[in-house]
């Protein structure tokens, strides 16, 4: 497996499988003890809990047709910011498992915040603007 590390793991490539085979599978985002992972085509994106900046849940409709017309259905992301503000996005199966992975991941990443909030990161040390 080829691993695209989004930031420094202090993990051997052996300590790193392994926690992505222990992780809990979401749907397209796996939630191990180390890292958060995004399986890809041929590559695993691995972002470490302690580069989380800030998580939410995305919810899509979706419009798809059917042989006796149009259904609408719900697709939920987990969306996570990292600290140096680009964003990844996992589907997940269903909103109960979203609202659970926002938890765990709250839970296991210290300084993060819940919510899309503004693009800046939250280590830029810049504030917000009062223009408007």
């Amino acid at each position: 497996m080829k691993w695209n590390l989004i930031s420094p793991l202090p993990l051997t490539p052996r300590q790193l499988e392994e926690d992505y085979r222990q992780a809990r599978d979401l749907g397209r985002v796996r939630l191990g003890r180390q890292a958060i992972y995004f399986p890809r085509l041929g590559r695993v994106d691995c972002l470490p809990y302690s580069q989380v900046g800030r998580v939410w849940l995305r919810q899509e409709e979706v419009s798809a047709g059917l042989c006796c017309g149009r259904a609408g259905f719900d697709q939920f992301y987990l969306m996570v910011r990292d600290r140096s503000g680009s964003c990844l996005r996992g589907q997940v199966l269903n909103k109960e498992l979203g609202r659970q992975a926002l938890d765990l991941v709250l839970e296991r990443s210290p300084g993060a915040l819940l919510g899309k909030g503004e693009a800046t990161p939250p280590d830029s040390g810049s504030a917000p603007s009062d223009a408007g």
